[in-house]
């Protein structure tokens, strides 16, 4: 599975993307709203056929344009914290310091940055030990870490994954 925005599938999509035509972002514009919907519904509302919406949706998960998931609510899942860090690393040391965090089950979200840290790193955890532990001991534990800022996410304000096609 490729990652959004890993070079990889950066290059695949800009070509992709590039082919979609109105059908094709409509039905992205549909699933992105609900990820359940029956491509039948989609091919009523668009005015084409179940065949087509078929066809097109799977063209589009081969390309890399659309993935499919489900999100869970981590705090109906019995976490509380949600934290995100700011990572400075070691010269030399990013690659490493990337494919180990994005080995922890804790981490929901990884990425490199430009600017005032070199990756962003969003993770849920039980609780505040919970946090504590990966602060102070998995994290220096994966070497290359030149510094680390941390942030509580209180509340939630928008999540949002869906994209208009550019």
């Amino acid at each position: 599975m490729t990652i959004p925005g890993d070079s990889e599938s950066i290059g695949r999509c800009e070509s992709a993307a590039e082919e979609l035509d109105d059908v094709d972002r409509g039905i992205l514009r549909l699933l992105q709203g609900d990820g359940r919907i029956p491509y039948r519904q989609i091919a009523r509302e668009l005015g084409i056929s179940e065949g087509t919406v078929r066809i097109r949706a799977g063209r589009m998960q081969d390309s890399g344009v659309l993935n499919i998931v489900a999100i869970a609510d981590p705090f109906r899942l019995g976490y509380r914290v949600l934290a995100f860090l700011l990572i400075k690393v070691e010269p030399g040391r990013h690659d490493h310091v990337v494919e180990s965090l994005t080995e922890w089950e804790e981490a929901t979200y990884v990425s490199t940055c430009v600017g005032n840290a070199d990756i962003y790193v969003q993770l849920v955890c039980r609780d505040n030990n919970h946090l504590n532990e990966l602060l102070h001991t998995r994290v220096p534990d994966i070497g290359g870490v030149r510094e680390c800022q941390t942030y509580m996410e209180l509340k939630m304000h928008k999540v949002s994954y869906g994209y208009e096609p550019s």
